[in-house]
């Protein structure tokens, strides 16, 4: 029997497959999982409201934390169980470095995200074509993203800033490298910007600690450079079979691909314990 009582899952390249979807493998094995009193969890750099097209309260998964560690949320509730935000003094230095590229601006305010309509209409341009559809169905536009960002300082989450190319992230980097900040490259081109000292993974200690679970008795599972922070702090890290070179060496595991039932082994062999289920 596992020693395990949560697994909290990233959601592209890891609990999605190649077409963004959830394997039906998977589903399945989430009961399995509530049966047995485990509780599952989402360890996300995406919003709280790109996450709604899901049905995860119905799969069994209650609780998340979202926008890279910075909003830790309770899906059935729906309300916010702790949050940290960007110091309010650095948002105006962020907003005017990213003036100096063509850039899609994305701000999180209380796991709502913020965009402005002309730029989902452009997601190709900035090499995030594929997540068009979802920034239409569940991000709120506003006008000038970069005012938005200023008129609410104090309540920053994250914000994430979408290049052209990687070059352009790179001069972005610079732009902003010795402020008291973490960066993230993500995607091909995105450079995502958390409160200093917040990740994945101390998103994954506060989602423990407001459970009351020792963090020694969860899981991380996960595929990319932002889930390599989870994967160290969990008692388990496990890096899926599609994983990148960061995360495979930070992870104590790995399993199946995402697109070949990744998930349900990492439930049934690590999460529940026992043989994993053929066929």
């Amino acid at each position: 029997m596992s020693i395990y009582k949560l697994a909290a899952f990233d959601m592209d390249g890891t609990l999605l497959n190649s077409a963004k979807e959830i394997q039906p493998s998977a589903t399945a094995a989430f009961k399995r999982a509530i049966q047995a009193g485990r509780i599952l969890a989402l360890d996300t750099g995406r919003a709280v409201t790109e996450l709604r097209q899901y049905p995860f309260i119905e799969m069994g998964i209650r609780y998340g934390a979202c926008a890279c560690g910075t909003v830790i949320y309770d899906f059935q509730e729906n309300r916010v169980l702790a949050k940290k935000s960007i110091p309010a003094e650095l948002i105006p230095i962020i907003v005017e470095a990213s003036r100096e590229e063509d850039l899609m601006f994305q701000a999180m305010v209380d796991g709502i995200s913020y965009v402005e309509e002309a730029s989902v209409k452009r997601m190709d341009h900035y090499q995030m074509g594929i997540y068009q559809p979802l920034y239409e169905d569940t991000t709120s536009y506003a006008e000038d993203v970069r005012d938005f960002a200023l008129a609410h300082a104090d309540s920053i989450n994250k914000i994430n800033l979408y290049h052209t190319d990687p070059e352009s992230r790179e001069r972005t980097g610079k732009r902003l490298a010795g402020l008291p900040l973490d960066f993230t490259y993500a995607e091909t081109t995105s450079f995502e910007i958390t409160p200093q000292g917040v990740s994945k993974g101390t998103g994954l200690q506060d989602l423990c600690r407001v459970l009351d679970i020792p963090i020694d008795q969860a899981i991380g599972v996960g595929d990319a450079f932002n889930d390599v922070p989870m994967l160290r702090m969990a008692g388990l890290g496990i890096a899926m079979g599609n994983s990148n070179e960061a995360a495979l060496k930070a992870a104590d595991v790995i399993v199946g691909d995402n697109d070949h039932d990744g998930i349900a082994e990492v439930i049934d062999r690590y999460l529940i314990g026992g043989p994993f289920p053929l066929g």
